[in-house]
């Protein structure tokens, strides 16, 4: 599958987080794969919040528009932008996002690749059955070993485990993060940016 793009999720809190992310995206690179990594592709929070703020939002309002804009792209590139997760699961648990995304695709039927070299875990040295069962009980534990299960994944994948149709019961965020991904693909402008992130916001229905 020559144009297949491998999210890569995980932590990305401090920098040596952030270089291990970089690491991941690199060992796919270097095999030939494109791929899509939140702190180099995603939004620039930082810069969008301020531009909200500048064009009369209020600091809550902003953090709510770029929240909703965060997982728009998200949800947009885990189950349309993307063919395989790759989640990095290091740490006592995984971080909370990582394990949204990986479920996510598990769910829709994408391929998912686990990587844990560290030790530590949340339970006596097994982790949670409902994250390792995502992966099919089965984790690379070494950079070099993660590439190699992702081409595999995809020669294996079954173009109809994915079903347009579903995308309806996720509302406007699909729409949404794919908007904001063809903005990102052109330009890194902060103004386009945050005009197509208030220009279509998704109706938030109340429970009950």
């Amino acid at each position: 599958m020559s144009n297949a793009r491998v999210y890569c999720a995980g932590p990305l809190f401090n920098v040596k987080e952030r270089e291990e992310m970089e690491q991941i995206a690199g060992v796919l690179e270097a095999r030939g794969l494109k791929t899509f990594l939140p702190q180099r592709d995603g939004l620039e929070l930082t810069r969008c919040v301020e531009q909200l703020q500048t064009i009369g939002h209020s600091a809550s309002e902003a953090a709510e528009l770029i929240s909703e804009a965060v997982f728009a792209l998200d949800v947009y590139q885990v189950l349309h932008g993307c063919h395989v997760v790759v989640a990095n699961l290091n740490g006592r648990v995984p971080d909370e996002g990582t394990v949204a995304e990986a479920a996510m695709a598990w769910a829709r039927g994408k391929a998912v690749v686990g990587y844990k070299s560290d030790s530590r875990s949340a339970f006596a040295g097994e982790d949670n059955p409902l994250v390792s069962g995502l992966f099919d009980f089965c984790l690379c534990s070494a950079l070099e070993d993660i590439a190699p299960v992702v081409l595999e994944k995809l020669s294996q994948l079954d173009a109809s485990a994915h079903d347009p149709d579903r995308e309806g019961a996720i509302g406007g965020r699909i729409g949404l993060g794919k908007r904001i991904w063809e903005v990102l693909e052109r330009t890194r402008d902060v103004e386009e940016i945050v005009r197509t992130i208030t220009g279509s916001r998704p109706t938030c229905v109340a429970a009950g």
